[in-house]
């Protein structure tokens, strides 16, 4: 193979999946070809580096404070022509100049805006020889990851490869990969005790999640009277505030707080169940270690398509509130909850055998070079 050969990575900060997709992804294709040179940027700043903040900040407002007004623009963009949508033009020209100082022989996406931002490069110079390829990084099929000079798609699922191939996507092109997610949470198997769960919560990087401090206090009062039947961990991540709040100024005593921790395959891998929040790369880090997920019912857009895929294949459970999730800990700690564990993972063996991480370097490899 030439060791020429450059593969430019564009994706965002908007949530933490994305970036972790676009590892996962370099780590694919090193261990396959070390010689490759591989370059992962943000396409905002590539582009415009001012607006990442401001972008980040408005995304993380709209999400926690206006999810209906996010999703109304969200599902627009799922159903009408991704060529209607006119704010990629301004990340287009500097990204452009970008692109051509990289002088990539292969563009992977793992943002929409970045894959629109691409297509316009794409038509802006027809004769360039280089190949792209979108990750889709939900389980979504929205319009907004479709674009007519986009070589090659990664999907989650064989369902949303169904959906794509309706929108008229040669069904070649489209290759079911699962959201790629870092090997090192690929777990077979897991020393379960039985009558004694391992809970782990999760609420991202920056610790925020869908039930409050009291709450936790509930789950360590809770932990008290059944430590013969659960464990648990909380991770609060970037969250310091929290942090100090649970191990100093109010701290619970049985349950285990981390911080942020930069080895979260290891920790996965050693509990039975993850209570977190439905991002689609956490989806998939939890499907390879094996691991039955519990969710709340998201406000966000391509959250609820993630957990209406959870549901539709038995990978996890969704709950309605803290007295829906105060009953799930009822029924973990009575044994009720065996016979859900065992068939969630059950569903997550199965589903894994349709999808295909392990293709990701031969893929890459056709399509890098398709046009040599």
């Amino acid at each position: 193979m030439n060791k020429s050969k450059t593969i430019l990575i564009l994706t965002a900060q908007f949530g933490a999946g994305h970036v972790s997709v676009a590892n996962a992804i370099k780590d694919y294709i090193t261990e396959y070809n070390p010689s490759y040179n591989i370059v992962i940027q943000n396409f905002i700043n590539a582009s415009i580096p001012k607006m990442n903040e401001p972008m980040i900040r408005l995304y993380e407002k709209n999400t926690k404070y206006t999810p209906g007004l996010y999703n109304y623009y969200y599902y627009l963009k799922k159903c009408f022509d991704s060529k209607y949508d006119i704010a990629h033009m301004i990340y287009t020209p500097k990204l452009t100049d970008y692109i051509l100082d990289i002088k990539p022989d292969l563009i992977i996406s793992t943002f929409p805006l970045a894959a629109a931002c691409v297509n316009n490069f794409r038509k802006s110079y027809p004769n360039s020889n280089v190949s792209t390829l979108t990750v889709v990084t939900d389980v979504v099929d929205s319009l907004e990851w479709v674009y007519p000079t986009t070589d090659m798609y990664f999907v989650p699922s064989s369902e949303i490869k169904n959906r794509f191939v309706q929108k008229g996507i040669n069904p070649d092109s489209v290759k079911v990969t699962g959201v790629p997610v870092n090997r090192n949470f690929y777990c077979n198997e897991k020393n379960f005790v039985p009558g004694k769960y391992r809970l782990l919560l999760l609420g991202g990087g920056r610790g925020l999640f869908d039930f409050d401090e009291d709450f936790m206090h509930w789950i360590d009062d809770f932990i008290k009277d059944n430590k013969d039947k659960l464990e648990v961990t909380i991770v609060t991540g970037k969250n310091d505030k929290l942090y100090d709040n649970l191990t100093n100024k109010n701290p619970v005593s049985n349950i285990k707080v981390l911080g942020f921790v930069t080895d979260m395959y290891n920790l996965v891998k050693e509990y039975d169940i993850m209570l977190t929040k439905p991002g689609g790369a956490t989806l998939f880090e939890a499907i390879h270690s094996n691991t039955p997920i519990i969710v709340k019912i998201p406000k966000v857009g391509q959250e609820i398509e993630n957990s209406k895929f959870l549901i539709d294949k038995g990978l996890g459970f969704v709950y309605r509130d803290n007295k829906d999730l105060k009953d799930i800990f009822y029924k973990i700690s009575s044994g009720e909850f065996d016979s859900f564990i065992n068939f969630m993972k059950n569903n997550i063996s199965d589903f894994k055998y349709f999808i295909h991480p392990d293709e990701i370097p031969n893929y890459i490899s056709e399509l890098i070079n398709s046009k040599a």
